[in-house]
């Protein structure tokens, strides 16, 4: 068979085993001057700089010495040796600690390989040395000849670097795996930190030798030298041994509570000797809170709430001064003592309040059955008070309660319209006050109460549906405003767990004082914002 190849000129015919022939030989060259032609960019002489060639020859004479240092023999030159680095000749004695450890690193077998048999540790740690000595060597030959160099282009030796990246990071993965951080006398932390450096540089090179960026192949290949070279001094170093933080002994600790405890009785006394000085304003301040307290306890029975109004003041107090006792600091105790008497003397008007809203809420949902009961009466010819009678017999509390009282008040002798208005004081709801002003307007005017009461009956409804809704809408907001506010006392808490000295000692210092008021104060702030942001009104 034949392959016609057909021309503008005229047609060639060529046996299909010299096609084949020529496909072979040409195939090659073909990719070839493709892969010569994108290595290009990279290729040629002046890829380094002549400090950058003189930190790689002195990186590489530096990871020989440490080679040798390892090896059970030494030789009288890598005892002492002379090392010219940038022009500068230095003489470099071997450390001492090696000689003594090197011998016990020899004979410790650490690591057992199926091909290589058992492996001391002081050759595990030669491998990554000796590959690191092998990479700059290989780059060497990217030097010009007149630096003893090859002038051969990096994208050439793409798969010897390739190669050599591989085998340091299986040397490396060897030292994790046998656990060698506190070999080499102490010096394995910083060293294995040097090599995942030196690790992260190889694979940089492979990067830039793939998009062909000398100067980011020239970067890689200067940091990997000055790496080795601090790799190098560090066994020159004294290694970093932790000291535990020296303690106290029971005796000290001992005087220190006492004296804690015996500052917390003088401040006590300190406050009541300024009180007993101030004996007017400590009598005007006692009967402001008295006054306080009186009319607290009122609005709470209003609410039906029997409650001792001094337990909400003292409680939040106490549990603030515990906290701060048990901190033995006394800035700390003074602090969350009076932050306690702070929130104390806010709790009784916010646990009023709340309980106000909630009952509210509970009359809201019961309105609509009180509206349809008090419109059902009025139809069998009834008036508006035995309706209200009527309520308070067969729902139940709260707002059987409160139209309860509305008929005792009337039944006392209180004109019907006040006993509601009183009412409309009490609870906190909209339709409840549409309601009381509908029943005040027929009762002076006149009008069909039966068709507004399930007008507002109507209301309800189509209110409460849009409140529902409302409330799915938003319902992301209000979680994050819940999540804002929590999140960080939780993770205080966490500290706290942890590091409880540390925090103790910041908390009880100014700056960790005016840290924390500031931390709260932005918290319910951001509370603030996030919760307005969820909420619409209906």
């Amino acid at each position: 068979m034949e392959i016609r190849i057909q021309g503008q000129k005229g047609r060639f015919a060529l046996p299909r085993s010299r096609a084949r022939v020529l496909a072979s030989f040409f195939a090659p060259v073909f990719l070839c001057s493709c892969a010569l032609a994108f290595l290009v960019p990279c290729a040629g002489a002046g890829v380094l700089t002549r400090s950058q060639m003189e930190e790689v020859n002195c990186s590489a004479t530096k990871m020989q010495l440490f080679y040798y240092y390892l090896s059970p023999e030494k030789d009288e030159k890598v005892m002492k040796n002379i090392v010219t680095c940038k022009g500068v000749k230095n003489t470099i004695t071997m450390p001492k600690w090696i000689e003594a450890a090197v011998p016990a690193m020899v004979s410790n077998k650490v690591w057992r390989d199926p091909a290589e048999g058992e492996i001391s540790e002081a050759a595990l740690w030669q491998t990554p040395v000796s590959i690191i000595y092998e990479f700059l060597e290989l780059t060497k030959k990217t030097f010009p000849r007149e630096a003893m160099g090859a002038e051969i282009s990096p994208g050439l030796l793409i798969k010897e670097y390739s190669d050599i990246r591989i085998r340091f990071q299986m040397s490396l993965d060897r030292l994790y795996r046998a656990k060698r951080f506190d070999s080499m006398n102490g010096r394995g932390r910083p060293l294995l930190a040097s090599f995942n450096l030196i690790l992260k540089e190889m694979e940089s090179i492979s990067d830039a030798i793939s998009s062909a960026d000398r100067e980011r192949y020239a970067e890689a290949v200067t940091a990997i030298a000055v790496i080795s070279q601090d790799a190098f001094v560090v066994l020159f170093r004294a290694p970093r041994v932790y000291s535990p933080p020296g303690g106290i002994s029971k005796a000290q600790q001992a005087v220190y509570t006492a004296a804690t405890m015996l500052g917390i009785i003088l401040v006590f006394l300190s406050v009541r000797l300024f009180f007993i000085m101030n004996e007017e304003k400590t009598d005007k301040m006692v009967a402001d809170y008295s006054t306080k307290v009186d009319k607290w306890t009122n609005d709470f029975s209003r609410q039906f709430i029997n409650i001792r109004v001094h337990y909400l003041v003292f409680i939040p107090a106490g549990v603030f001064a515990l906290i701060g006792l048990l901190t033995f600091s006394l800035p700390a105790f003074m602090f969350l003592t009076a932050l306690g008497m702070a929130v104390g003397l806010r709790t009784p008007a916010f646990v009023l309040q709340t309980m106000k809203l909630r009952r509210g809420l509970k009359i809201d949902a019961q309105l609509m059955d009180g509206l349809i009961l008090l419109s059902n009466s009025l139809r069998s010819g009834l008036d508006v008070v035995q309706g209200f009678e009527m309520v308070s017999k067969d729902l139940l509390p709260p707002i059987a309660d409160e139209f309860g009282l509305v008929i005792k008040n009337y039944q006392l002798g209180t004109p019907f319209e006040r006993a509601l208005g009183v009412m409309e004081e009490r609870v906190t709801s909209k339709m409840l006050s549409y309601m009381i002003r509908a029943i005040v307007l027929q009762r002076q005017m006149g009008g069909n109460l039966t068709k507004v009461f399930e007008r507002i009956v109507i209301d309800i409804r189509e209110e409460s549906k849009l409140e529902e809704k409302t409330k799915a809408m938003t319902a992301q907001q209000r979680i994050q405003s819940i999540v804002v506010g929590i999140m960080p006392w939780i993770m205080l808490g966490v500290m706290f767990m942890f590091q409880p000295a540390v925090m103790i000692k910041f908390y009880s210092s100014p700056l960790g004082a005016g840290v924390f008021v500031g931390c709260a104060i932005w918290i319910a702030i951001g509370m603030k914002v996030v919760s307005s942001m969820g909420k619409i009104k209906v």
